[in-house]
């Protein structure tokens, strides 16, 4: 169990459907950034130095709109958000679940959302 950050790209959009997909079974973090925009590379930073969630409990992936503009995009209109960026996206059970853009992104943020996530899940699973 490591709480190493590892991101993956999302390069098109199969990748994004496959993620979407995948986070029924394990949630997913989008982290939809401009490669160029001063302020995504100090949130990418700032992510990545304080990052303490185990990959083991979360997908980290990582959508540079000026590299895959079509992918970020459709984050964007998949999320129901206005197309910024640095912005975050946390999906679960195949949904969006949590969203957040420009200085309001927090690990502790998405710690506590991810906490909220599997408690939720792990009751729903007894009422069954």
């Amino acid at each position: 169990m490591s709480d190493m950050l590892i991101w993956k790209d999302l390069q098109s959009l199969e990748d994004l459907n496959r993620m979407i997909e995948n986070s029924k079974s394990k949630p997913a973090l989008v982290f939809k950034y401009g490669s160029s925009s001063t302020e995504s590379i100090a949130s990418k930073a700032r992510i990545e130095s304080e990052w303490n969630i185990s990959s083991d409990q979360l997908n980290c992936y990582i959508a540079d709109a000026m590299l895959n503009k079509d992918v970020a995009t459709e984050v964007s209109e998949t999320v129901g958000v206005p197309d910024v960026y640095p912005q975050i996206s946390l999906f679960a059970d195949g949904v969006t679940m949590y969203d957040e853009s420009y200085e309001m992104i927090s690990v502790k943020k998405i710690r506590l959302v991810h906490k909220i996530i599997n408690r939720t899940f792990r009751w729903m699973e007894t009422r069954v």
